[in-house]
């Protein structure tokens, strides 16, 4: 009869300790849901020293257990505010994550108003001068992220 008592107990902690983990699952993702400025993983650019403003223009991200991805609309580079930081020509482009990613593909157009990006394989500024424009396209394994960031080459020649 003990036995039996002491295994109802411990049956009943089992099952209660599954269901606090079930809650606190589903709890994750709904606040996640309603917040994903604070889910989202963060990127870091920068080219040469200087780090340009980074302007996200969409997402598709599963959160938490969620089934189906949540969908911000994707923005084209002609409606998102940007701010064209300098650099100089040849700079490096360095592009890190917060959270392991799949896939990075960059692309870059001339001007603020072209909307003709190519791919880049090297990521290096050009080496005229001109106001170019980004496109940093990040597969996750929970979904993918659109960024836009501008930068304007000048020759600073020093040496006069």
């Amino acid at each position: 009869m003990q036995f039996k008592r002491k295994l109802k107990r411990y049956m009943l902690a089992v099952v209660m300790l599954i269901l606090s983990a079930y809650a606190t699952i589903f709890i994750k993702n709904y606040v996640d849901s309603l917040n994903p400025e604070k889910s989202l993983p963060i990127v870091n650019i920068t080219v040469g020293y200087n780090q340009p403003a980074v302007v996200r223009a969409g997402y598709t991200w599963k959160f938490g257990t969620g089934l189906a991805p949540k969908l911000s609309p994707y923005i084209s580079a002609e409606d998102v505010p940007l701010m064209v930081t300098d650099c100089s020509p040849n700079e490096v482009i360095v592009i890190n994550f917060s959270a392991p990613y799949e896939l990075i593909t960059v692309y870059q157009t001339e001007g603020l108003a072209n909307n003709d990006f190519k791919q880049l394989y090297t990521l290096q500024t050009p080496r005229e001068e001109g106001v170019y424009v980004y496109k940093v396209q990040a597969a996750f394994e929970k979904g993918d992220i659109l960024y836009y960031f501008a930068v304007q080459v000048k020759n600073n020649n020093l040496m006069q």
